[in-house]
Formats: C-alpha cells, sequence, structure tokens
C-alpha cells in the first residue's frame, strides 16, 4: 500500500469523527489510494469512479469499488454516507454545478472536496476545464448555502512550494 501524500492527509483529518466501521463514500476514487488506507483504519468504504481500474481487484471485507456516474445517483452503491469525499473531479465536469448538487445530496454530515489552485497539476494538459483562484473560489461559498463552508489550501508534496502548487480543500459541513 502506498503511503498517502499531503492533500490526502488532509482530508483524513477533515473528518468530522473516527471511528471504525463508519461510513465513507469516495465519488471518482480513481485507483483508490486513500480508499485502501481507508479501509486499513477499519472504515467502511463504497469507493466509486467512472471507469474501472485494475488496482480494485484487491480483496478487503470492509472496502467495495463500483462503476458509477457522478451525473446519475442512482448508480451509486449506497445513497448516502456520513462523509462524502470528492478528490480532484470537479475540475474535470463541464457541469460541476450539478455534480456538487449531486455530492450534496449524497451526503448526510461532511463532504470533502479537493480541486487544484489555478492551473497547478498540469492545468488543460490534465483535462481541466474548471479553474478556480483568489477571484472565484468564494462560489463554493455561494453554491453551498445554507452550510458550513471552509476553503483552505493544502499541498501534495513539499517540492509544491517551489511550483507554487496546492489544492484547495473545501469542507461543507451539514450538520
Amino acid at each position: 500500500m502506498k503511503s498517502l501524500n499531503m492533500k490526502d492527509a488532509a482530508i483524513v483529518g477533515a473528518f468530522p469523527f473516527h471511528s471504525n466501521g463508519f461510513v465513507v463514500l469516495n465519488v471518482g476514487c480513481g485507483t483508490g489510494r486513500i480508499d485502501f488506507h481507508l479501509a486499513s483504519l477499519g472504515y467502511r468504504v463504497f469507493a466509486t469512479d467512472i471507469e474501472k481500474h485494475e488496482t480494485w481487484q484487491v480483496e478487503m471485507s470492509n472496502l467495495t469499488f463500483y462503476q458509477s456516474d457522478i451525473f446519475d445517483i442512482q448508480s451509486f452503491p449506497i445513497l448516502s454516507a456520513p462523509v462524502v469525499i470528492c478528490s480532484e473531479v470537479l475540475e474535470h465536469l463541464k457541469e460541476y454545478k450539478t455534480a456538487l448538487k449531486n455530492l450534496l445530496e449524497l451526503t448526510e454530515v461532511r463532504l470533502i472536496i479537493t480541486i487544484p489552485f489555478e492551473k497547478s497539476f498540469g492545468g488543460r494538459r490534465a483535462g481541466h476545464c474548471n479553474f478556480w483562484g483568489s477571484n472565484n473560489i468564494g462560489e463554493f461559498v455561494e453554491l453551498c448555502k445554507p452550510y458550513s463552508v471552509t476553503i483552505s489550501k493544502v499541498r501534495t508534496k513539499p517540492e509544491d512550494i517551489q511550483m507554487k502548487q496546492f489544492c484547495y480543500l473545501i469542507v461543507i459541513d451539514k450538520r
């Protein structure tokens, strides 16, 4: 199992509570790096992505991977979870506001999102069609009213300081 990068550690740190067996839904899990880590800590993880990945073949009783589409909530294995994660996904979606609405619908307590700052980590070369920076990051607060929203910056690795790269960590609390 690979170790978590600084961004993934910040995601886990943003959990509203830590308890073995509580349910986490990860929307847009990719290869499942953070999901394997969460399952090893005892969380019950439902990990979804638009496409299947070879890494999903690992068997863990508390980790299940599903092919699901963020725009079709009925394709999800569960329709709500205390914690929902969506990391490095919204920048790829033209209709990210619809996706955000669906994420909020799936969330019982806390939604944790990461998005890259402006054109960090590849920009358009990585298939990004949305960019957030100082001028428009506040739109997440507006889109998520009446919930509590906190936005902070996190790095993925120490070298990001020299490259002026970071992600926004957006925590939306529905409690």
